[in-house]
């Protein structure tokens, strides 16, 4: 089953660095959270890695947009 997540984060471009940091190390990520559990650091590695190319993509279409006055 697959579930659909929208998040809409209002991040400073401080917090927006902690995440992109966050979502840059997956393998990291997954290590510390499940240690002894390579499926489980598998899913989380996924996770993080389509979260990272959602932000990617947003941030392509941000980038194409025209800019208002």
């Amino acid at each position: 089953m697959t579930r659909r997540v929208v998040l809409n984060l209002d991040l400073n471009e401080n917090d927006f660095d902690a995440l992109s940091l966050l979502l840059a190390q997956p393998q990291a990520v997954a290590q510390l959270v499940a240690p002894q559990d390579a499926r489980e650091q598998a899913r989380v590695i996924d996770v993080l890695c389509e979260m990272a190319g959602a932000i990617e993509e947003q941030g392509n279409y941000l980038d194409r947009q025209p800019e208002v006055s």
